[in-house]
Order: structure tokens, then sequence, then C-alpha cells
């Protein structure tokens, strides 16, 4: 599948580097400013989905919460992109893009950091960590909005925009992909050979990791990391859950590590006299859509749009 892609995207950009009416205008991409706020709103879409991907499965897996609890748990996050949004766009009329931005990317590797070292201590690290990481979503998202429409030709904007918005789906893609990859990967490395002293017997070793591999699955059994009928005693699921956990913060970590890399570039070379004071493009820039793209697809919510009056 991953090679297929590969060839399909090359493809594509072959085919619209050789058309006289491209349906993406590659030439965009050579302004700095607008190529690094598309790469920056890939990979905080790429964070945060695969983000709200492993809290709910920790949530739900290692905590034992039903999914109604799951969603409820992780409102903090909506509630405060839904808080943030509508005040940021007049922010940045005050003091441009860059600080919010880069601000943003700040509390969103704080809150990342908060959750991967809050396991097994009280719920209310996830919580703040879940606002630290909706606060710094919102904060970003509409200031990169606004330096990459400051960047494009005005007959160009529309192309710009959707380009913009196709990466929502790509980052939260590739983000509930890669990252749950590398929860799965982890559990294929360490389970089975941790579980060797508590499960003797190879066969039952080998069936019991795989059915903890497969509840990585966000369509896994709900309430535990593995079913109890499957075990003759606690010590599996302790195991389990410790390395449960330990996938879900290597995960995070490498997160956090490509939002680090985004920061840096942005730190670099983000322009530092975007502003949009004396003009009303804060005031169109999508607030609506910084909130609906956060909590769309929320673990057990439907799919909300908050849009200004």
């Amino acid at each position: 599948m991953l090679w297929t892609a590969a060839v399909g995207c090359a493809l594509f950009v072959w085919l619209e580097r050789r058309s006289s009416n491209p349906m993406m205008d590659l030439t965009l991409f050579r302004d700095t400013s607008y190529a690094l706020a598309i790469a920056t709103i890939c990979t905080v879409f790429f964070a945060v989905y695969g983000m709200l991907l492993l809290t709910t499965q920790f949530l739900q897996n290692v905590r034992g919460y039903t999914p109604s609890v799951t969603g409820l748990m992780i409102l903090p996050f909506s509630a405060a992109v839904a808080i943030v949004s509508p005040l940021v766009g007049h922010l940045v009329g005050r003091i441009g893009a860059r600080v919010p931005i880069l601000a943003g990317l700040c509390m969103l590797m704080l809150g990342l950091l908060m959750l991967i070292f809050s396991e097994h201590r009280s719920s209310a690290l996830v919580l703040v960590g879940l606002g630290l990481c909706g606060s710094g979503v919102a904060l970003c998202l509409t200031p990169i909005t606004t330096v990459a429409m400051t960047a494009v030709p005005a007959e160009r904007a529309g192309m710009a925009s959707g380009i913009m918005s196709a990466q929502r789906a790509i980052g939260s893609t590739i983000g509930f992909a890669v990252l749950g990859s590398v929860l799965a990967a982890w559990l294929s490395a360490t389970l089975e050979p941790h579980l060797e002293r508590a499960v003797p017997d190879p066969v039952q070793r080998h069936v019991l990791a795989e059915i903890i591999i497969d509840s990585a699955n966000p369509r896994a059994h709900v309430g535990g990391i593995v079913p109890r009928r499957h075990i003759e005693h606690r010590d599996p699921v302790a195991i389990a859950e410790e390395d449960f956990i330990e996938g879900i913060r290597v995960a995070l970590l490498v997160a956090t590590a490509t939002l680090a890399v985004v920061f840096l570039a942005g730190w670099r070379w983000f322009p530092r006299d975007v502003h949009t004071a004396g003009s009303d493009l804060s005031e169109r820039l999508p607030t609506a859509m910084t909130v609906e793209c956060a909590v769309s697809h929320m673990p057990g919510a439907t799919w909300c749009r908050l849009w200004p009056a």
C-alpha cells in the first residue's frame, strides 16, 4: 500500500507539472513561507489526530473507561479549541502571526509531554494535557492560515486554500496510520518476551500476545487491555498494560519530535512581519475550520462544526 501511494503521488506530481492548467499549482510551494505553513498544518493534524487515537486507547484499554466516559474525558481538548479560536484572529492583528504559531506549537508539545508522563497518575494530568493540546491547536492554526494566504497571489487564493484543506485529511490519516503502527510495532517487539515468565506455554503466550496487540485497534474490546477470559491470573494483564503504556509513550514522543522539527523550521523561516491589522483578513480567516477540524473526529463525538456569528 505504501509503495502504491508513493507511485501515485509521484505520478500526480509529474502530471501536474506538465499540465498547462494544473489542479494544484506546484509553483506555490516555491515560496518558503507557504510551503512551511502547509507542512506545519499537516504536522499539527498528524500529531493531534494520532494523539486522540492513542489517548482513546489508553483511556479505554488501560483505564477501562466506556466510550461515553472517554468522550467526556477528551472534552477539554474541544473546549479549549472553542474558547481560544475566536480570540486568535484579533491577536494576529495586534502582534502578527509568527509568535502565536510558535507559542501554539510549544503548547501542543507541552500538552503531549504531559500526556506522556500522565499514565498511572491522576486523571487531572490527562485533562490538563488535553486542554494544552487544544489551546495549542487553536493558537497556531489561524495564524498559519494568515502566513499561507498572504504568501500567495490573490488569484491563487482559492487553490492555496484548497491545498490547506487537503492537509487536514492527509495529516490526520498519516497520524492515525503511523502512530498507530508505532504502538503496534512496540507491542509486537516487546510483549511476547515480557509474557514469557507469566505464560510459559509458547502457543498460549503467542495467542495472548496477538489478542493484546489487536486491542490497539480502535474497534477492539472496550473496558480492558484484554478480555479476562483469556487468562488465568492477573500478571499478564499487568505486563500488557505496562507495555501498552510504553508503546503509547513512544508513539507520542514521535509526534512531539515531529512537531519540534517544524517548530525549529518555523523559528528560522516564518516571516516576522505578517500582520492583519488594518484589514479584515484576520476576521475572514477560518476560525470555524480550526474548531471543526479539532473536534470533528473526537472519539465518542458526533461531527461538530462551530461557525462564527
